[in-house]
């Protein structure tokens, strides 16, 4: 099960998307984040990046793209940044398609601890 906890904009082209997840970290596969676009090969499609693991309440990062949390839990708690998002279209998921609600302002907790940096 996918739930999505919210939608920030990060600026006009990225949103941040934070999700709660029913499987370990070391069994998601986050590239399988994405948008289908119509006519436009798969491979071309923008994908989750830059992804944080926090922890149960998302009010700290127990891991990153770099270092998945080591400690065995059985839900993940992630966000991660998806450019040019498109919210008449679902989310696909490794789990399925979810619908995307409307943008939020970013949170506190979540201003506080994460850090966009620009795709090169």
């Amino acid at each position: 099960m996918v739930e999505i906890i919210g939608v920030y904009e990060v600026n006009e082209d990225v949103h941040l998307i934070e999700i709660k997840v029913d499987t370990k970290p070391s069994d998601l596969n986050v590239d399988g984040f994405t948008q289908e676009i119509e006519g436009v090969s798969e491979d071309d499609w923008q994908v989750a990046y830059d992804e944080y693991y926090l922890n149960d309440d998302g009010s700290k990062v127990i891991g990153d793209f770099f270092n998945r949390p080591k400690e065995e839990i059985s839900s993940t708690r992630i966000v991660f940044f998806l450019y040019f998002v498109d919210f008449s279209i679902p989310l696909s998921t490794p789990f399925g398609k979810v619908n995307l609600p409307s943008p939020q302002q970013m949170p506190i907790r979540l201003k506080d601890i994460i850090e966009f940096e620009e795709a090169d």
